[in-house]
Order: structure tokens, then sequence, then C-alpha cells
């Protein structure tokens, strides 16, 4: 059974995810995931990254952000890379609807 859900901020993925350094849980209800073939997210990184600069962000924290782009680069050259999309009833159905099973 699915239910209206507008509290949730990335419907199409369920995760748990565990910042090793200092112990704070992400989940689907305070994050978001992009997948690294996702052709779209060095640009959308080259973006973060400006509004991280504009923002003031400590150059470690940029110097992260180009490392991370380069391992998707990386990735996306030797293993996958794709054009990405919500597709099919389901996905449509929890991203844009917000229909997600309790």
């Amino acid at each position: 059974m699915t239910t209206k859900n507008t509290h949730t901020i990335d419907r199409k993925f369920k995760f748990v995810a565990t910042n090793p350094c200092n112990g704070k849980v992400y989940t689907e209800n305070n994050a978001v995931v992009f997948c690294a073939k996702d052709k779209a997210l060095v640009p959308a990184l080259r973006a973060y990254i400006g509004a991280c600069v504009a923002l003031g962000c400590g150059p470690e924290h940029i110097e992260s952000l180009d490392l991370l782009m380069e391992r998707i680069r990386e990735f996306q050259k030797n293993i996958e890379s794709r054009v990405p999309d919500t597709a099919g009833d389901c996905e449509i159905d929890r991203c844009i609807g917000g229909f997600i099973e309790p």
C-alpha cells in the first residue's frame, strides 16, 4: 500500500548513509543520492562547487569536491555513463506523485 508523502526529500531512493568521521546518519528524509553514471552529475557538481566558493566554504571542502568530480569522470569513462531519467509507473508515482510505501 502506498500513501502520499510530503516529508521525504529524495523520493527516488531509500537509503541509510553514515558519515564515519562524525557518526551522523542520513536517509531519504534529510539527504539526496545521485548516481555516478548520471551524465548531468559533473555539470551539477561544477555549479555546486561555484556556489560553495561564493558562500565561502573552506578550501578543503572545495578540494574534496574537485577530487570527487574527478572520480566521477573516471567512473563514467571506464564503467558507465548515461542520460538520467525518471521512468516507469513506480518511479513516476514516487518522484512526482509523492506516493511512497509507509
